[in-house]
């Protein structure tokens, strides 16, 4: 056999090898479990897809329908991944708004606002219907959505944080489900 052809078959064998394990590392990687903060609609379809760590912190602001004030509500996501309410924060009572701090709550004024923190109640799920004059916004780190914008306006939704695998969190972001 000549020298050339020796080398030529065993160069092609490595590159083989080394594309096999190139795409078994991809494959692990891209079926790792990852959690993401996840909203949909009332029919289960995906709006919107976040990826989250323990620590992970996120809040809710709206104009309260009845009081026009806004509320601020604070979240984190705790080390077993759910999602815990950790404050409130309103400028008016009265309509549903909660003016009592619940056992191991503390309450203050801050700037106008009644502020309860230390609230940790733990949130399986939250649903929300944003309507534009109630100018519902989420913020997640450093991104924020207009959830009183298509697609969420109008349509009763809910917020989960769930565990998926990370090919999937990427599918859905990408608007492939």
């Amino acid at each position: 056999m000549r020298p050339f052809n020796k080398a030529l078959r065993f160069r092609n064998a490595f590159s083989f090898m080394i594309g096999v394990v190139l795409l078994v590392w991809v494959g692990v990687v891209l079926s790792q479990p990852i959690f993401v903060l996840r909203i949909a609609d009332e029919a289960g379809n995906t709006l919107l897809v976040q990826r989250v760590e323990s620590g992970t912190a996120f809040s809710h602001r709206y104009i309260h329908s009845v009081a026009k004030c806004p509320i601020i509500e604070k979240f984190e996501v705790d080390d077993q991944y759910r999602m815990v309410l950790m404050e409130s924060w309103n400028c008016n009572f009265g309509a549903g708004i909660a003016t009592e701090p619940p056992p191991g709550a503390v309450d203050r004024l801050v700037d106008g606002y009644y502020v309860i923190e230390n609230i940790r109640q733990v949130m399986p799920e939250l649903a929300f219907h944003p309507v534009t004059f109630t100018e519902d916004k989420l913020s997640v780190d450093q991104r924020s959505w207009n959830l009183s914008q298509p697609p969420f306006v109008g349509e009763t939704i809910t917020l989960t944080v769930e565990q998926t695998r990370v090919w999937h969190y990427w599918w859905e972001r990408f608007g492939l489900s």
